[in-house]
């Protein structure tokens, strides 16, 4: 009995995080730079504090929010022509990350975080 309710509250976090479910993550710039960029990107070799691979630096909150918005990859309100989405797409010349693409529910957050606005909250 044990196993069965573990196996299906398993099943039920996997079906809520993009298999059909909702994603109830919010699209703040607060969790997607906790939970995507500094994890996914702001790794050694990319876009740390030290590399900052063409010259962008997401090691932070307040430093990856400034460089994507003041620095042109992020167009509030318009995820469509954001560089940053089309990257994050692999529709640019450049896919990034370029090794293992981030989960497409992930980019839906960006976008939407885009859509409201993108908003440092």
């Amino acid at each position: 009995m044990f196993l069965r309710s573990v196996w299906g509250a398993a099943l039920g976090a996997l079906l809520a995080s993009g298999c059909g479910g909702t994603d109830d993550r919010p699209p703040t710039w607060s969790f997607i730079s906790a939970t995507i960029t500094e994890p996914s990107c702001a790794t050694v070799n990319c876009h740390s504090q030290v590399t900052q691979k063409g010259g962008l630096d997401l090691n932070d909150r307040e430093t990856g929010y400034y460089n994507l918005v003041d620095g042109f990859y992020v167009i509030p309100g318009h995820p469509e022509g954001s560089a940053l989405i089309a990257w994050l797409n692999g529709g640019a010349p450049l896919r990034m990350p370029p090794d293992n693409p981030l989960p497409e529910a992930n980019v839906e957050l960006i976008e939407a975080w885009i859509t409201d606005g993108a908003l440092n909250n």
